[in-house]
């Protein structure tokens, strides 16, 4: 119960009360909280006081609104930093979760010429085609397609289920990657991608196009990384 003799205003408490239920786990990730008539009943306060409230949790992240559905607790972000060239299985490591992944395909293809060039081999060339849905904490965020030169055929060999794909690298080649350019749109997911990170078909994703680099400057593989950006935020 709020306490209207304190000195903090009864939005304010309010907005701590909410806050530590959904801290707590009380209040679950993507729940749908009261409307603020009925949080305003349940706490005996005005519908002023509890837009306030539910205004201040939705500028700390705390909680969406969503036009037309209401108000719901939101979804835990991981955060990565661009800076830094970094397994995707470091960045669950430093947001103290667990990755994983699941093999979709891995197979050898023809490649264009542009492919090609960007991987600095020669015309004709097959290379190594593989693609994975990389998962936090058992949840799919990332749909992974890397092209790689037929230097790393041996990867097809390598069971990529929830393994580091840097690990292996360097434990069977020696390659370690150290830099990669990279560039960021905004896509839409089809339907495929939608059932893969069990999204609605139209929502929007992050799409992230690179190349990485060895130590030695050699292109190791072209990779696209479409993910979930309800669930990802990246730092510079």
């Amino acid at each position: 119960m709020l306490d209207r003799n304190d000195v903090i205003p009864l939005y304010k408490q309010l907005q701590e009360t909410l806050k530590k239920q959904i801290q707590s786990g009380e209040r679950k990730p993507r729940e749908k909280i009261p409307s603020e008539i009925n949080l305003a009943k349940e706490f005996d306060v005005s519908i002023i006081t509890a837009r306030k409230a539910v205004n201040l949790l939705a500028e700390e992240g705390f909680v969406e609104k969503k036009q037309g559905k209401g108000t719901f607790v939101a979804a835990q972000k991981y955060t990565r930093n661009l800076s830094d060239v970094i397994s995707f299985s470091e960045v669950c490591r430093l947001n103290g979760t667990v990755a994983g992944s699941q093999l979709l395909e891995s197979k050898f293809i023809e490649a264009d010429k542009k492919t090609l060039d960007r991987l600095e081999r020669p015309e004709g060339e097959m290379v190594l085609y593989i693609e994975r849905l990389r998962f936090v904490d058992n949840e799919p965020i990332v749909i992974e397609k890397n092209i790689f030169s037929i230097a790393y055929s041996f990867l097809i060999n390598e069971d990529l289920d929830n393994n580091s794909m840097f690990d292996i690298l360097k434990r069977r080649s020696g390659t370690e990657v150290a830099r990669s350019s990279r560039t960021i749109e905004i896509c839409r997911a089809t339907q495929q991608e939608a059932q893969l990170l069990k999204i609605t078909k139209g929502s929007p994703l992050l799409l992230i196009k690179s190349i990485a680099y060895s130590t030695e400057n050699k292109p190791v593989f072209i990779g696209t990384q479409i993910i979930n950006g309800e669930r990802y935020q990246f730092t510079m």
